[in-house]
């Protein structure tokens, strides 16, 4: 690399390296207001007691997507599910970290798969480090990508110049995303009602008779907030080209052939933990089976499969 680079210009380097398509540096002060305060999370000091520096990745999640999803004999999903970043960006930061800790810095990524390894609040930091803004669906926005980002984050003790110009909220009076939710968790504008939610229930024990009515297709997780959301538009029409939606636009029929319900209701658990354990869901087998087969079950009282 150029002997020239500052240290931020080498970090923005290694992440278009790494296919993170936005990311963005901010000060490792704790968050305040965060819902979770007393946890490891609301402090990156409480992770790395020389924290000076946050960096925030985004990878652009838009074109992974099954066009089959709108056919009722194919199990509906979500992006993020399928991008493989369920719970965070991990693999792409790590070239990154590596480097800083070749200079003698010190640098932890935030990995929710790990135990006590989800250390950012990644939302709330990603607003900081001028990623975006938070909407009313909680989710990030960002005018580029829409809703469609899988974020990371690390922390870091090397100083870094703060990148990008925190975004102000740009939701104003838009609440389509709270009128579409089928299961109102989104009641209160900006706190998603967890354990309301589809994608929670999906994953719980006892799905109630409300989720049941509302998954249709769905067997794992949901977008229809994502769906409403204006910023996401374009996005569902045509979304950007980044070399990862083209390499994953080229299995596209592969994926799409294995998540026909009929397929996905004969996996064992042994095929299920071999291909869809990859997604880090924690979605356990039983639960995963119940979906599918009441997906399938509607499937058959609405038509005959081609």
């Amino acid at each position: 690399m150029n002997s020239k680079m500052t240290l931020s210009d080498t970090i923005r380097t290694l992440a278009a390296e790494s296919e993170i398509d936005v990311i963005g540096f901010a000060e490792a002060d704790a968050f305040s207001n965060y819902a979770l305060q007393g946890t490891r999370r609301h402090d990156p000091r409480l992770s790395l007691s020389t924290a000076t520096s946050i960096i925030v990745a985004g990878v652009y999640i838009g074109g992974i997507a099954l066009p089959g999803w709108e056919d009722a004999w194919v199990g509906r999903t979500s992006r993020l599910l399928l991008s493989g970043f369920f719970l965070d960006v991990v693999t792409p930061l790590e070239p990154i970290a590596g480097m800083l800790r070749k200079k003698g810095y010190r640098a932890k990524i935030c990995d929710g798969a790990r135990e006590d390894g989800s250390i950012l609040p990644l939302k709330r930091a990603a607003v900081r480090a001028g990623l975006g803004w938070q909407g009313k669906h909680s989710l990030l926005i960002s005018k580029k990508f829409g809703t469609f980002l899988a974020l990371g984050g690390l922390i870091t003790d090397a100083p870094l110049e703060p990148y990008g110009v925190q975004e102000r909220d740009r939701c104003q009076d838009c609440d389509k995303c709270r009128q579409a939710c089928p299961l109102s968790a989104l009641d209160q504008p900006y706190v998603l009602d967890k354990e309301r939610c589809l994608s929670y229930q999906l994953q719980a024990d006892d799905l109630t008779p409300e989720a049941q009515a509302a998954m249709e297709n769905r067997v794992a997780d949901c977008e229809i907030c994502q769906y409403a959301c204006p910023w996401n538009r374009k996005h569902l029409s045509a979304p950007l080209a980044t070399p990862r939606i083209l390499a994953f636009q080229k299995t596209v029929s592969q994926w799409e052939a294995l998540f026909r319900l009929p397929t996905l209701g004969r996996l064992s658990e042994r095929a299920y933990d071999e291909q869809l354990r990859r997604f880090a869901t924690d979605i356990p087998y039983d639960l995963f089976r119940r979906n599918v087969n009441l997906a399938l079950a509607r499937a058959k009282s609405a038509q005959t499969p081609s």
